[in-house]
């Protein structure tokens, strides 16, 4: 075996080791080879399902209870609307939407909501495999678009959801934008950013119906 030089021994352990594979350090960065633009590598250590914190068990079900609630927001706007006087049948709605075309925009804007709790549990997934750079984003431009829907459930939920993986998805919010690139991060946030469309879409009609 060859005697390592004095900058080999050093490198061992480091982000210069080429042997190094999946290692953690403390923070619980991990070089696992899923290496972006420059080599840089922005994932974090995946979670293990079977024997997580106190906290990270606390944000698995918040991940969960935000989901069901999204989806139930369509569930009650549905039920208003049937309870409305004019029925849940194509001309009952198309006259509440004539008569109320706020109703329209609220519509909506709940419409949206499932579509919102699939995309949360991707980013759930991302999370726990450790990729909290992809995580971090995609709820904060989720809670830009409830911001704009005016759902008040929708940015009490994202903000929360924020809170909870900032800690993990700070460290590498900077190694994630610049190993992705910025073609790599609209791909990563595609799913939000059309939410977000729709959100601009609704604020604008909001804004025009006063």
């Amino acid at each position: 075996m060859a005697k390592k030089t004095k900058s080999q021994l050093a490198a061992l352990g480091t982000k210069m080791d080429p042997a190094r594979t999946a290692v953690a350090d403390a923070g619980g960065v991990a070089a696992d080879g899923r290496l972006g633009k420059g080599g840089c590598d922005w994932h974090l250590a995946p979670l293990d399902q079977e024997n997580l914190s106190r906290r990270e068990q606390l944000t698995a079900r918040i991940f969960t209870t935000v989901q069901v609630v999204l989806c139930l927001v369509l569930v009650a706007t549905v039920v208003s609307l049937s309870m409305a006087g004019t029925g849940l049948s194509a001309d009952g709605l198309q006259e509440a939407f004539s008569s109320n075309p706020v109703m329209t925009v609220g519509f909506l804007s709940a419409c949206a909501q499932p579509f919102v709790a699939y995309l949360v549990r991707l980013v759930r997934r991302h999370y726990v495999a450790g990729d909290a750079g992809y995580a971090a984003a995609n709820l904060i431009v989720l809670l830009c678009a409830e911001m704009m829907l005016q759902s008040m459930v929708g940015i009490v939920a994202m903000a929360i959801l924020l809170w909870r993986v900032w800690r993990r998805g700070s460290q590498v919010m900077g190694d994630w934008r610049r190993g992705r690139g910025v073609a790599g991060v609209l791909v990563d946030v595609s799913g939000a950013l059309v939410v977000l469309v729709v959100a601009g879409i609704c604020l604008f009609a909001s804004a025009q119906l006063g």
